[in-house]
């Protein structure tokens, strides 16, 4: 059974070598020192969007540039925040791929028709490029699928919400946040899981030119 989870997939088709071993032979990418701050900042955000929820606002950082409001049944947005393999977050099975896709979202926002609009927050160190909401296209495409398998309904877009620390003052770090609309597609999310899919169930691939995991093997 090949688990793929929506934040981790870009990283798996970076090479087509690794995603290989790691699930045909249990041989995986070093992990490295876990980055705590950003998971933690995560929380911080919940949180703060949490307060607003209760009373029935929406947070400062996208009162007024969003339409709808944010999902207001806290038990099961808390299911879809919590996640492993074993348990919680929010899932399904892709029997055709012999695949399970499982995730936990960060926010969810109702449109005014009803329709769910994934929501995710993402820190950075320094501001965004012009380009930098692209890298997590996927992402939200693996969510908007998720939602739309679960019998919910999608809106057809989602947010990315950026924050990145601008000064420090007395205990005090202060933060730009930038808010992306992009558009997002199950279909293309289902293109996603075949691509891996088929490398899954194909030859071992040859080592990708740029991956320093495969050189570090060879070596």
């Amino acid at each position: 059974m090949i688990k793929i989870s929506p934040s981790g997939v870009s990283s798996l088709l970076e090479c087509p070598r690794c995603l290989w071993l790691q699930v045909n032979e249990d041989k995986k990418r070093p992990r490295g020192i876990y980055p705590s701050l950003p998971d933690g900042m995560d929380n911080v955000f919940k949180k703060y969007f949490d307060e607003y929820r209760a009373r029935g606002e929406m947070p400062p950082e996208i009162d007024g540039k969003i339409e709808g409001k944010l999902f207001d049944d806290p038990k099961r947005l808390r299911q879809w925040r919590e996640f492993d393999f074993g348990r919680g977050g929010i899932r399904t099975e892709i029997p055709e791929y012999n695949m399970v896709v499982a995730g936990a979202i960060d926010d969810l926002v109702v449109a005014p028709d009803g329709s769910f609009v994934p929501f995710d927050f993402k820190t950075r160190g320094y501001p965004t490029k012009e380009d930098t909401h692209e890298h997590y296209r996927t992402q939200l495409d693996l969510y908007s699928m998720l939602f739309e398998r679960n019998g919910c309904t999608i809106a057809g877009y989602g947010y990315l919400l950026f924050f990145w620390p601008q000064s420090y003052e007395m205990g005090m770090t202060h933060f730009k946040t930038q808010l992306i609309k992009m558009d997002v597609s199950p279909s293309r999310g289902m293109a996603t899981l075949k691509k891996v899919h088929d490398i899954v169930i194909g030859e071992k691939p040859e080592r990708h030119s740029t991956c320093e995991y495969c050189m570090y093997r060879e070596s």
